[in-house]
């Protein structure tokens, strides 16, 4: 006779980016145990694709012709942090340093309720109209995208707002470059060629997708606290899973 199976409660919710309806469960101690080894060896692609594995096997899109790493960094986010409510508990602690690093070196701990995080930012229109005759079309970038450019990165938290990393993103969220007369699919073109036509913008057109970029919602916790050290009020936003389980 085998061992009693426990019955799953299973939830629903929307994804805030993509707005695709998806049913998700709490994470058992196998599925827990194997995240927790890649965040213990600290791998970057470790990691993530630890993350992955855990959110294919404890999640169903209702949109089946999506794949989990398909989703917006957000939407994964999202997703992630509703299942580890669910799992674990709605709050976890973090170490901040003080603001004042030239004279302190104060860490903080400070606690995090997740239901306090708010999804900042908006998408904007996908057109974005570079001068008079040329434009581009643009996309939010997925999770395989940001994966694919920062696994072979060994400081990712430093790495993730170099200048590389910001025309890599750029050069994947472009699907179209339109004139007057014709719209060209960037699928059509290697990725050097959408990297020149990038270079050849001027900085005015440059910043105009950067903007769209920059809009793109993401999740935000406002952290304020006080350093244990030096007694200094102040405040933290932090973005990023890594942020929410350094």
């Amino acid at each position: 006779m085998g061992l009693p199976k426990l019955n799953t409660v299973e939830y629903f919710g929307t994804l805030p980016i993509s707005k695709i309806e998806v049913k998700y469960r709490p994470f058992n101690v196998k599925e827990q145990k194997i995240l927790l080894q890649s965040l213990e060896e600290g791998e970057v692609k470790g990691i993530q694709h630890g993350l992955i594995s855990l959110l294919r096997a404890c999640c169903d899109l209702q949109d089946s012709r999506l794949k989990i790493e398909q989703l917006s960094n957000t939407d994964l986010e999202w997703l992630f942090i509703q299942i580890r409510m669910k799992s674990v508990g709605e709050t976890t602690k973090v170490m901040l340093g003080c603001h004042n690093q030239e004279s302190c070196d104060g860490q903080t701990p400070i606690t995090i309720d997740f239901n306090e995080m708010k999804i900042e930012g908006e998408i904007g229109e996908e057109k974005v109209q570079l001068n008079d005759k040329v434009g581009v079309v643009l996309r939010v970038p997925s999770y395989k995208d940001i994966q694919t450019i920062t696994n072979n990165m060994k400081n990712p938290a430093e790495e993730a707002f170099s200048t590389e990393v910001v025309f890599q993103i750029l050069n994947r969220c472009i699907v179209q470059i339109f004139d007057e007369n014709t719209v060209h699919d960037a699928s059509d073109f290697s990725g050097e060629e959408i990297d020149s036509f990038i270079d050849d913008l001027t900085l005015d057109q440059f910043n105009k997708m950067m903007e769209w970029y920059e809009s793109v919602p993401k999740m935000v916790y406002n952290a304020e606290f006080k350093c244990d050290k030096c007694g200094l009020e102040q405040s933290q936003e932090l973005t990023g899973l890594q942020s929410f389980f350094a």
